[in-house]
């Protein structure tokens, strides 16, 4: 009914993920947060938020509205977004609202995308 296993297959490094999948929050409209917001996950965030997001990856969902500055490893806005960016990559999406500032490596501006405000790509020089 039950095979023989090996015990060391099962207590084997290699039987185990290397690294967990990272946290996943959803967030949608209807949500309203005052105050600030820190994930060391995914962030899909479609409420309103007035306050600073600390993530590892956000997408502000077309329903989304940020008043506050965002810190994160990658950023896609599809909503609104008033204020700063600092981020490895920022893509802005053709439905995008956003004012403020942006500093990354690199900058996506989608056509149709809404945008007033300093741009800074501080690309790694490859040479």
């Amino acid at each position: 009914m039950f095979s023989n296993s090996n015990s060391d297959e099962l207590n084997s490094p290699t039987s185990f993920p290397e690294k967990p999948k990272p946290r996943r929050s959803l967030l949608h409209d209807g949500i309203v947060i005052k105050g600030d917001w820190r994930s060391d996950g995914i962030v899909e965030f479609g409420g309103k938020i007035r306050g600073d997001l600390t993530v590892d990856v956000l997408v502000v969902a077309g329903t989304g509205k940020v008043d506050g500055n965002v810190r994160a490893r990658s950023v896609t806005v599809e909503g609104y977004l008033n204020g700063t960016i600092a981020a490895v990559d920022v893509i802005l999406a053709s439905t995008a609202v956003f004012t403020g500032e942006i500093v990354a490596e690199r900058i996506q501006i989608d056509f149709g995308a809404n945008v007033e405000g300093l741009l800074k790509a501080t690309a790694k020089d490859t040479a």
